[in-house]
Formats: C-alpha cells, sequence, structure tokens
C-alpha cells in the first residue's frame, strides 16, 4: 500500500520544466481500497449481500448508487414502478435474499422481465442497450442453485467480495 501524492510529482516536475505551482490538495491515494457506494435497501434488509456490504458502504435514503432489493418478500407494483425507473437511470440494483434462498429470481422477473439461476441478481444498465447481469453467490463454491452435479470442477466465486473487491 502506498501513497502517490500528486503535489510531489508537480513539484518535481517544476523543478525539471522551472514552474513552481503545487498543490497539497492534489493527493491521489492508491491503496487498492473498493471504491466507495453509497447503497440503499428497499423492501427490507434481510439479504446477505446487503448484510455484507453495509458493512463496508454508506447506507443513505439519498445520493445513494446502489439499491439493494430485498426478495423475501414479494416487492409492492409501486416499489416494483420506481425501482424499474431507478434501473433504467442508470442506478445499479441487486435483488438481493438469505443465504440458500431463492427467491430473487422472481423478483428480477418482474423488475427486469428476466432472471437468471442464482441467490442474488446484480443489474445494471449497459452502456450498449439492455442491461448488464452478475450472478452472487453465498459462499465462494457457488450457489446449489448456481451449480449442477456434472460441473462440479467449473464452478465460479462470484460472492459479495469477488464482486465489489472487498
Amino acid at each position: 500500500m502506498f501513497k502517490l501524492n500528486k503535489a510531489v510529482l508537480v513539484l518535481v516536475s517544476a523543478m525539471i520544466l522551472g514552474n513552481t505551482a503545487a498543490f497539497a490538495e492534489d493527493m491521489v491515494n492508491y491503496d487498492g481500497k473498493p471504491a466507495q457506494k453509497v447503497i440503499y435497501a428497499v423492501n427490507g434488509k434481510s439479504g446477505f449481500v446487503f448484510n455484507k456490504l453495509n458493512q463496508v458502504f454508506k447506507t443513505s435514503s439519498k445520493g445513494y448508487d446502489t439499491i439493494i432489493v430485498d426478495s423475501s418478500t414479494m416487492p409492492s407494483n409501486t416499489q416494483i414502478s420506481q425501482i424499474k425507473s431507478y434501473l433504467d437511470q442508470g442506478i445499479t440494483v441487486i435483488i438481493d435474499a438469505k443465504a440458500g434462498m431463492g427467491t430473487a429470481q422472481a423478483v428480477a422477473q418482474k423488475i427486469a422481465g428476466f432472471s437468471i439461476n442464482s441467490e442474488a441478481i446484480m443489474i445494471e444498465k449497459s452502456t450498449s442497450g439492455g442491461y448488464d447481469v452478475t450472478p452472487v453467490s453465498s459462499n465462494i463454491y457457488g450457489s446449489k442453485a448456481t451449480t449442477s452435479d456434472t460441473d462440479s470442477d467449473a464452478r465460479v466465486a462470484n460472492t459479495v467480495d469477488d464482486v465489489f473487491g472487498l
């Protein structure tokens, strides 16, 4: 872990090039930490993704860039309409559940019109149209929902830590 101070770079450049302007507020931290997100929970807070991210990121009802939808109960039609609107605006939506539950698929189907077989599902509006979808599992071996007996050697670790760089 190290810090690269832009002011030092500017000062060295200034000494070489003859310019003496350097600003202390131009410090850039390159410590490998994940980009900070502001999360907002909708329809409850019982999911494994929310419980993990809530420990690391700020939770707020304003200025959020990620909505986490608890799928332990079906959101109301009003909530689904609002979530669809936020998704269209470019806000990331995560359909969350308690670990081992398969409820995220039904909620994703209602919100985005499609689903994948996963414990949790992250959906983002794609820059090329449509959606970018990421399955999220509660453990490093994948969930029962995302693996089968025939492909036990080809498991993908899409845990919360992996997906969010924690």
